[in-house]
């Protein structure tokens, strides 16, 4: 029998313990009809999904390098990851182990249009996401042009008072005694012995450490002054420093940092774990080095002739020029207006069937009728004179929730009537990928939704892509390699659902190679 662990994740405060709750239970409800066995459960609590530093998370993702669990099953794909590009990083990690992302709610199959409509999904999870950090942006902008505080713990120095930010005296001359002191010449560490002997203390009735002092020194805030995308608010923050003794210890700090070292760029190798050496079928790297003349090249290169792990006899071929064939090739392919449209229509299809097959709205009303079916039991017992403070706050209770529900099912009903049509995803597909390929996030969507393995010879390159209804997520050895190569020669074809496309490397000349 397949096993599974289950992630949940909510994002905020706002919410609570009812909506990990509701995941795990549809997690469950999901592995029981697939006769899937849960043995472990990952939770983060008030966690953002638009990066993967999420303490449960990371020790998921650590397990999974030595668990042999099949399945990981979250609600929905957004609960595992709202940012595209660590979506695919660590996939890429868990079908490197043969672990499979399942998503209890979006019902994906294992198909070619399963696999693309996953990759869109992912897309309009990150734009959701992007939106809704715009929409917050501009709602903290209207508070703070009223002067409202942004929420959250108050400032040390200040008490949050009506939604405004109000000088605590006692913090307050905390705050000018570090000032002052720095100004003066006290190093920090001394700076902290000194408040700790005179007792000074947090909020929290802790002692104020070095890392709060710094925090302290180098917070314009105290100035009054509060900068955000460019726009200066003088009005959110009391002033309890003036501008002369700022600009004293701010000069202190600038003279004591240390210049920082050239640091290398940092290069994203996109074809990293796709990318395959023709000579000895082991996966190639990408490195850098630098030349006579100081400039730095960066390189796709075999790792185990690096290594000398096995007699190999491949060359390391320019970073930027292989993956601009390989970009430029996969985007003149699907990006025909046949194709377009066969890839569209086989994407619109799945949402089509998703849509329908509304797994969320029938969860929803399911619950739903349980809370109803509690509520209209509580009210048997009140009609039997069956009375108590406790059963009234419960009643309350599932009275709030019905109404919570009521309005969930009916946003998920507007879902079912907003479908995507075959147009919109071709204008998708030709605006914001295949003629978008310069673009670091478009290249990376490419290569991780479309491809599958790009093999490298010496004269040739072999790419697979994700039309071919192969089931295998592991990494490659040679011999998995050498026999995904005999089918490629036994089945080459160009045509849109072929996984195959051949086409020769232009290092002395470009020419088709069949």
């Amino acid at each position: 029998m397949k096993t599974a662990v289950v992630y949940a994740r909510y994002s905020s405060e706002s919410q609570t313990e009812q909506s990990i709750e509701g995941q795990l239970r549809v997690c469950n409800d999901y592995a029981k009809r697939n006769d899937i066995v849960i043995v472990e459960k990952y939770i983060d609590r008030a966690m953002t999904g638009t990066n993967d530093n999420r303490v449960a998370f990371q020790q998921m993702m650590k397990d999974c390098q030595k668990s042999t669990w099949d399945y990981i099953i979250v609600y929905k794909l957004d609960r595992f990851a709202r940012n595209k590009y660590d979506a695919v990083v660590n996939k890429k990690k868990l079908r490197d182990k043969g672990i499979k992302l399942l998503s209890a709610m979006e019902n994906l199959n294992d198909t070619p249009e399963g696999r693309l409509m996953e990759g869109v999904l992912e897309d309009f999870n990150q734009y959701f996401s992007e939106e809704l950090a715009q929409k917050v942006k501009r709602g903290l902008r209207e508070s703070w042009l009223k002067g409202y505080a942004a929420g959250g713990k108050p400032l040390f120095g200040y008490d949050i008072i009506d939604k405004r930010n109000v000088i605590n005296e006692y913090e307050a001359n905390i705050v000018i005694e570090a000032f002052t002191k720095y100004a003066q010449g006290y190093m920090v560490p001394t700076i902290e012995k000194e408040f700790k002997a005179k007792g000074y203390k947090r909020k929290d009735g802790k002692d104020i450490t070095d890392k709060q002092l710094y925090f302290m020194l180098h917070n314009r805030k105290y100035t009054g002054k509060v900068e955000h995308d460019g726009e200066i608010y003088e009005n959110i923050y009391p002033r309890i420093i003036d501008d002369d003794l700022w600009e004293a210890v701010n000069a202190i700090y600038n003279s004591n940092k240390f210049v920082p070292s050239p640091k290398k760029e940092k290069y994203d190798f996109i074809l990293t774990g796709k990318l395959i050496c023709g000579d000895c079928k082991n996966y190639m790297r990408g490195e850098s080095g630098t030349s006579r003349t100081r400039e730095i090249h960066y390189y796709y290169t075999c790792s185990h002739r690096r290594r000398k792990k096995a007699k190999c006899n491949s060359k390391p071929v320019k970073k930027i020029q292989l993956e601009d064939i390989v970009i430029n090739h996969t985007c003149d392919l699907f990006g025909t207006e046949e194709n377009l449209h066969k890839v569209a229509m086989n994407i619109h299809k799945v949402h089509v069937e998703q849509t329908k097959n509304n797994v969320a709205l029938k969860s929803l009303e399911k619950q739903r009728a349980a809370v109803k079916r509690a509520c209209d039991n509580i009210m048997k017992a009140i009609e039997m004179g069956v009375v108590t403070e406790m059963t009234a706050s419960r009643l309350k209770e599932l009275e709030a929730q019905l109404l919570e529900y009521d309005f969930l099912i009916e946003k998920e009903k507007q879902k079912t009537y907003a479908f995507i049509s075959v147009e919109d995803i071709e204008n998708y597909l030709r605006r914001d990928i295949f003629n978008n390929r310069e673009d670091m996030r478009v290249r990376k969507m490419i290569v991780n939704t479309f491809i599958r393995e790009i093999v490298l010879f010496e004269d040739r390159i072999v790419i697979t892509y994700n039309f071919k209804n192969n089931t295998d997520t592991g990494r490659h050895t040679p011999e998995t390699v050498e026999k995904m190569l005999n089918e490629v020669d036994s089945a080459y074809t160009t045509e849109i659902g072929s996984s195959i496309s051949l086409y020769s490397e232009p290092t002395k000349k470009t020419r088709p190679c069949a």
